[in-house]
């Protein structure tokens, strides 16, 4: 276990019970935080509620939590076992910052139970006075929402305290990445041989399930998938042709006829089996049919591990207008198994460094050391390091992505270098170019627009433009192919009216937005492209 794990829930869910129980199992220290707090105030919680309120008890609450999350090091041998007092998470941006830094496991309650235990125990000042139950339903609706954020959630009514130990530790083992994203949280696992452990149980609660792949992928891992998938129930296969340039209506009509061929309804689940391209569709036909199906994704590549997979965005290309098409649409899982990268192409791994580089510079200056220093290592896939990059690269875009789940603020920034990127992507016909290919030429443009608006350093451009180099990945933009692309600036998504978000690096770890009239970007792209010409 890597992080401390952190028991959320409602009061009465038998956190401590859980908690204490696990800790005895592992041999982890154990921390009930109502009782660090009691010994802080010197009183009860309840006489302190009635005293000060419960915004003062927050407060402190938030506090230590955030003592422990921070100096966990100095105080324990190895990560604690932490049960939290129900509110404790309600704050999003805690919260958010929870998943980054524990294990969430959340026990959900019914208001029953509560009543239940409540009345075998009391001392429960949040549900003092008038009917226990009720009270209890109504500050579950409340805070369900809050509850659903979270690495796992495991039911308590009908459990047991050991199989809730045993559920809540392989959770822990596992050390999952969090997507926050309310009722519709899900967990992202990397690592190694997870399909074979991991998918049966995920379809378990399913009748039937749609597999979509592409022609290349099904050859190398399907029979694996949908012997794991199978298991007795009904399994459809919708093969597509690979490449972004089947990624289009023609593309998505195809697994809408396997879906009506297969009958799927409400209950079923779409499993995307294959890299950027096949996630990115078999994502949006989940989002479209019934309204909205589930889907889990089963990266194959580089990059649908690190960027496609993750986030919720789900879209094809309409004509020259790249992922102008779709819809936000969380998947119920990712497993990103990184054995698959094995029978990766050379030039298909190398273009999903791209996005790994973008990462570091977002948001883990340590992921950027690693590509800056161990390119050799990187290259020839390691396989240690290669989940290492996939994980950190996981946990930067999942953290922005809980922050800003659709796109209104922070979430801008993931689309460093793919502004410009995208234009020399479609402009190219999306055959010249692969994706990484296209972000590598966009980072490079971007960085160097930055020096010209007077934020990026040309030393920070120097030193990525040696970083993609190193790994093979293309770094010398073309003046005509930049010069051609700049018309398809208007239709990038990020466009609102005559304006648009563009995306500068300050320094490693440190990006930024600024709006730019769309007459001035398409000015400095041509400029940059006539001073490369000259």
């Amino acid at each position: 276990m890597q992080r401390p794990l952190l028991l959320n829930g409602f009061m009465a869910s038998g956190k401590s019970s859980v908690g204490r129980r696990l800790a005895e199992r592992t041999g982890s220290p154990f921390v009930d935080l109502d009782s660090e707090i009691e010994a802080i105030i010197q009183t009860s919680i309840g006489a302190f509620f009635k005293e000060h309120g419960e915004a003062a008890f927050r407060k402190i609450e938030e506090e230590q939590l955030q003592g422990l999350l921070g100096g966990w090091q100095t105080r324990f041998p190895n990560p604690p076992v932490i049960a939290l007092g129900g509110g404790a998470l309600l704050k999003r941006e805690v919260r958010v910052r929870a998943l980054r830094d524990a294990v969430v496991v959340t026990l959900m309650v019914s208001p029953r139970t509560v009543a239940v235990r409540v009345a075998a125990k009391g001392g429960r000042p949040l549900l003092e006075g008038g009917d226990v139950e009720a009270r209890a339903q109504s500050l579950l609706e409340i805070r369900a929402r809050s509850y659903f954020e979270a690495h796992a959630v495991l039911e308590t009514d009908d459990a047991d305290v050991g199989s809730l130990v045993e559920q809540t530790l392989e959770v822990w083992r596992t050390d999952p990445i969090a997507v926050a994203a309310e009722e519709h949280s899900y967990a992202v696992e990397v690592g190694r041989g997870l399909l074979a452990k991991r998918l049966p149980n995920l379809l378990a609660s399913h009748t039937s399930a749609l597999l979509v792949t592409d022609r290349t992928v099904f050859q190398l891992h399907g029979s694996e998938v949908l012997a794991a998938v199978s298991q007795g129930r009904a399994v459809g296969v919708c093969e597509l042709e690979p490449g972004e340039l089947h990624k289009n209506v023609a593309g998505l009509s195809q697994i809408w006829d396997a879906a009506h061929a297969h009958a799927l309804d409400r209950k079923s689940l779409v499993v995307a089996l294959g890299g950027g391209v096949v996630t990115d569709m078999a994502g949006f036909a989940a989002a479209t049919w019934m309204r909205g199906v589930a889907w889990v994704a089963l990266p194959t590549t580089l990059l649908s591990m690190v960027d496609a997979a993750v986030g919720g965005k789900t879209a094809i290309d309409f004509k020259d207008a790249k992922n102008s098409v779709g819809a936000f649409w969380q998947p119920k899982r990712v497993l990103c198994d990184v054995d698959l990268l094995s029978t990766e192409s050379p030039r298909g791994f190398v273009s999903g460094l791209a996005e790994v580089v973008k990462a570091g510079l977002i948001g883990d200056p340590e992921l950027f050391a690693i590509c800056r220093d161990e390119s050799a290592l990187i290259l020839a896939r390691e396989p240690a390091r290669v989940e290492d990059l996939v994980r950190r690269s996981i946990r930067v875009k999942a953290h922005v992505v809980s922050v800003d789940q659709r796109e209104s603020g922070v979430r801008a920034t993931l689309n460093l270098g793919h502004t410009i990127g995208h234009a020399l992507e479609s402009d190219a016909g999306y055959t010249a170019l692969t994706h990484g290919e296209a972000v590598s030429l966009g980072l490079v443009a971007a960085l160097k627009i930055g020096e010209r608006l007077g934020f990026t350093p040309h030393a920070l451009t120097t030193e990525v433009r040696h970083t993609l180099a190193q790994l093979q990945l293309p770094t010398t933009l073309d003046p005509n192919k930049l010069r051609s692309a700049v018309k398809l600036l208007a239709r990038d998504k990020k466009r609102a009216g005559d304006k648009l978000r563009f995306v500068v690096a300050k320094g490693v770890g440190e990006v930024a937005t600024v709006m730019l009239a769309l007459s001035e970007l398409e000015r400095l792209t041509a400029e940059l492209a006539d001073s490369l010409a000259g």
